[in-house]
């Protein structure tokens, strides 16, 4: 069993709220975490994937939930009775204990049209997305909070001896735990029959949409796998599956909030006025992306895919957002583009102020060119502690200076 780095956390989140809740999408190993803690913390264990429980809890949530609630008990998949928060809710009220209840839900929740009660001051929420490599490899690095430290340059590891191969296969791959070593044939059996039980099932009990609208979502899943790491253009998406550009930004918030895609917001504040406006859209796993795409690891390898560079900037926004969620510095992922299209992947902004921005090569080589997003940011925001860093292909960490402006080159690899 991979140690999951959200593990400590949510032990010790339950020692100080009575709700602590793992979201992320389905298959990311949320209740094989949760089964875990709940025999740690000798919890009781229901899922509502279990049709006697589902029964029972949807026929009377508020008595099913307080029966449950006199001894601290874990609850997967909640999301399936939205009626089911606001008799937590009570429960919690009522009982005032410490760790009562830890949930799982297969979507935010919060985003639910379904679920109206908020659980503010009760619970903390924290997301579990797909394995990271660095779970995957058992390696002891936070990425984020190694590119805010002051030794963000210095790094334990041999990149030259990490092969091509393996970053090209963590690309293409993912890191759905029962799908990253999959054969070829059966990884593409698993993603479709992944996208018909998310698309077929969970989007009906999230909103309420008529079945035959199913097939929309699906070529908009599909378009979106097209534009992968690109501006969002909602009219052109809509003239693109002859739909309504308001339907696409709906229906394109519901693939978020089942932790499908995420739209990366623009970074932007007093200083930086003439900025685009609009999101990117990137993949919460690059494995069901690729599949979409029909890309595989021989074809990127050997041959020059027209969509593997973007892919590769979509697996680093994906295992950016799994440091994310335990990092012991606060940040906000944004993107940045200029009106003049001078532009910067992600930038990532701590709490304090601090930035970190990065721009994705996947090339080996590296050009003036490269820094040209970082070097315009760099110049508008000059007052504030920043660092500007080109992940490339490469296996070297490299200096690079730019005017009075000190830029670095490390390894994608580092992610591996």
């Amino acid at each position: 069993m991979v140690q999951r780095k959200l593990e400590s956390v949510i032990l010790e989140m339950l020692k100080t709220f009575r709700i602590v809740a793992i979201n992320g999408p389905r298959q990311s190993g949320k209740t094989t975490l949760q089964k875990k803690i709940a025999k740690a913390k000798n919890m009781k264990y229901y899922t509502f994937d279990d049709p006697d429980v589902f029964k029972t809890a949807t026929s009377d949530p508020v008595g099913f939930t307080s029966y449950i609630a006199k001894e601290n008990v874990a609850i997967d998949e909640v999301q399936m009775i939205p009626d089911i928060v606001p008799a937590i809710k009570m429960s919690a009220d009522d009982e005032n204990r410490k760790g009562m209840f830890l949930l799982t839900g297969s979507s935010d929740m919060f985003k639910n049209s379904k679920i109206k009660e908020s659980l503010a001051g009760r619970m903390v929420s924290f997301n579990l997305f797909p394995l990271s490599y660095a779970e995957i490899n058992n390696r002891d690095i936070n990425v984020i909070d190694k590119l805010f430290s002051d030794d963000f340059n210095r790094f334990d590891i041999d990149f030259e001896n990490i092969a091509k191969l393996d970053f090209v296969s963590a690309v293409v791959n993912g890191g759905y735990p029962e799908v990253y070593e999959l054969p070829t044939k059966a990884k593409k059996a698993w993603f479709e029959f992944y996208i018909k039980a998310r698309i077929g099932k969970d989007i009906a009990s999230f909103e309420n949409i008529n079945l035959d609208k199913i097939s929309d979502l699906d070529k908009l899943l599909r378009v979106l796998a097209g534009q992968i790491s690109s501006l969002v253009n909602y009219k052109n998406i809509a003239n693109h599956i002859n739909i309504a550009d308001k339907t696409v930004a709906k229906y394109i918030q519901i693939l978020e909030a089942l932790y499908i895609i995420k739209l990366v917001p623009p970074y932007s504040n007093n200083q930086l006025k003439r900025v685009v406006k609009s999101p990117k859209v990137h993949f919460i796993d690059t494995g069901l992306a690729s599949f979409l795409l029909n890309t595989d690891v021989e074809g990127s390898m050997v041959r020059q895919n027209e969509f593997f560079g973007n892919l590769v900037e979509s697996f680093v926004y994906s295992e950016l957002i799994k440091h994310q969620s335990y990092t012991s510095v606060d940040v906000n992922i944004y993107h940045y583009r200029d009106q003049s299209q001078k532009e910067v992947d992600f930038v990532l902004e701590s709490s304090g102020g601090d930035v970190v921005a990065l721009e994705i090569k996947s090339g080996s080589s590296l050009k003036n060119e490269h820094f040209k997003g970082l070097l315009s940011l760099a110049r508008t925001i000059h007052h504030k502690n920043f660092k500007g860093i080109v992940l490339y292909g490469g296996d070297k960490v490299l200096p690079y200076k730019i005017e009075e402006f000190q830029f670095w080159a490390i390894p994608l690899k580092v992610l591996v």
